[in-house]
């Protein structure tokens, strides 16, 4: 059911819609430009409305003046494109941080394993018993009753052998740093 004032949107021939689209373009993109305010998105956003009108120009039927329907058009236009940038400003955000945490796991991974190494390089010098209760107590997580039991030594001595076994890799690392 068309009421009388439902304009269909046909044009006879496409010198129709030229005349259209020079009398309108400039105003729709003033409209999307104020909000946009880029040269080359605006101009796109105004040929999007322009195709997707030529496009549908049989299915669309009006019961406004086409200028009001453009108007709006480009008004829908360039608030969705700033929703749908800002939605893609949000997750590009995300991305970086993401990344940046990556980096800085592997950053950290490297470390720790140059670390690692530097330990095991220091571990090896000690005396044997010292490096076997050290390696007991941080690789094979034992407490000092378990060391000293499997050892056959005193407690007192397994914490000794840890506070040299410690003393040794901190003089270490802190003459590298």
């Amino acid at each position: 059911m068309k009421s009388e004032n439902t304009i269909i949107v046909d044009f006879k021939t496409p010198n129709d819609f030229e005349v259209l689209y020079r009398n309108t373009s400039e105003q729709l993109f003033n409209i999307i430009f104020k909000q946009v305010r880029d040269h080359a998105i605006t101009e796109e956003l105004v040929q999007n409305i322009y195709l997707r009108l030529w496009e549908r120009r049989f299915e669309i039927q009006l019961s406004i003046p086409i200028q009001h329907y453009l108007n709006r058009a480009a008004k829908l236009a360039a608030l969705d494109y700033l929703k749908t940038n800002n939605r893609r400003n949000i997750h590009l955000k995300q991305l970086y941080i993401e990344q940046e945490e990556s980096d800085n796991v592997t950053e950290k991974t490297v470390f720790f394993r140059d670390l690692k190494k530097r330990i095991h390089a220091i571990t090896d010098q000690l005396p044997p018993k010292c490096r076997t209760v050290f390696v007991m107590s941080r690789e094979q997580g034992l407490n000092t009753r378990t060391i000293s039991q499997r050892l056959s030594i005193a407690e007192k001595t397994v914490e000794a052998h840890l506070t040299k076994a410690l003393k040794a890799i901190k003089n270490s690392i802190d003459r590298k740093i």
